[in-house]
């Protein structure tokens, strides 16, 4: 009996990490796949491929952060799947599973252009997830999986809210 209400914390902590996650990778799908359009008829019809990585032939600046931009963006798949005691192999395996889903969903659904750099930065996004789980494991121990709901809840509701008043906006 006494160790009840600490397997309806795990329970509800679970729960809960499931439902941002599923946000997440919503958010993320919309993000790379619809170029945060609410519709169809908005977004670009070109299908392009690069399969050498970190090649830009105009280079600007705007590589560097899309190269950022990929990078943070999957952060917190390692994140939320290491919270869920996924195994780091595993975790890093499924990361790269969806960024390749993902890019090429973008040339068969001539959406956008499918980039090797994409799959790598996104992998890599991934990895430093992980890395930064067990960093956090470090310092926080045993309160880990709480601090890391509780950032993901806010920043969650924060980008939620920003979407919505773009949404709004536009």
């Amino acid at each position: 009996m006494l160790h009840q209400p600490i397997f309806i914390e795990g329970v509800f902590m679970k729960k809960t990490t499931h439902i941002l996650f599923t946000i997440y990778i919503f958010l993320v799908i919309w993000i790379i796949l619809f170029k945060l359009s609410v519709s169809i008829d908005q977004l670009p019809h070109f299908r392009s491929i690069n399969l050498i990585p970190f090649y830009y032939p105009n280079k600007t600046t705007y590589q560097i952060r899309e190269v950022l931009d990929n990078l943070i963006i999957f952060i917190p798949f390692g994140l939320y799947l290491k919270t869920l005691n996924t195994n780091s192999d595993r975790t890093i395996f499924l990361g790269f599973l969806l960024s390749l889903s993902l890019e090429l969903s973008q040339y068969i659904f001539c959406i956008g252009a499918s980039d090797i750099t994409d799959l790598i930065t996104n992998t890599t996004g991934v990895l430093v997830g992980v890395g930064l789980y067990y960093l956090l494991k470090k310092i926080f121990k045993e309160k880990t999986n709480k601090i890391i709901l509780a950032l993901a809840a806010i920043v969650t509701i924060l980008f939620v809210s920003l979407i919505i008043i773009i949404l709004i906006n536009n």
